[in-house]
């Protein structure tokens, strides 16, 4: 049974397959990442986050490994790191559990890093995205997403936005995105 959202992430995630490069936009703890690079098998996987404590808690987590890059910097500026097609990025927004609940992720920052993944995003390649709308950052940061993300021309990506409707203002959400040509 899913119960919570970030159990459906993994569900929807474990279906792609052959990911020569994903980004974890928002590395947190890297719980996104260790499940990228040891369950879906991705041969390369570049993680963000602004927190030295994100750094510390991710690098901790997996290790050295020859097929894995922490960049110590925000998820807008990845056009700076990443040229090559994207095959899948993932976005945890919010902010790092167990740490400071005021640095959160912002719509600002997000949007503009999400315009850049999905310019770099390969034909088919996917990008997900769950939100948190249940403190005052997430809610506009919500807002401004689901705006952003209303406007893309469905000839080119598809949306799917999967909620749950008895929980509407306070439970997270899942956003999938697919790139169709």
């Amino acid at each position: 049974m899913i119960e919570r959202v970030t159990d459906l992430v993994k569900e929807i995630l474990i279906r792609k397959k052959d990911i020569d490069l994903a980004v974890d936009m928002t590395a947190g703890n890297g719980n996104d990442s260790a499940f990228i690079l040891d369950v879906l098998g991705a041969k390369k996987l570049i993680a963000f986050d602004i927190q030295k404590a994100a750094r510390e808690n991710t690098l901790k987590l997996l290790g050295p490994r020859d097929n894995f890059i922490f960049i110590l910097d925000s998820h807008a500026n990845i056009d700076k790191y990443i040229k090559e097609k994207i095959d899948l990025a993932v976005y945890n927004l919010g902010y790092l559990p167990n740490s400071d609940k005021t640095i959160t992720t912002r719509a600002d920052s997000t949007i503009e890093s999400l315009e850049k993944v999905l310019s770099l995003l390969r034909k088919k390649g996917r990008v997900l995205i769950t939100i948190y709308p249940g403190h005052a950052q997430g809610k506009i940061e919500a807002d401004k997403l689901d705006h952003f993300l209303e406007e893309l021309d469905p000839r080119d990506f598809a949306i799917l936005k999967l909620s749950y409707p008895n929980k509407k203002d306070i439970s997270p959400y899942v956003i999938t995105i697919e790139k169709k040509s």
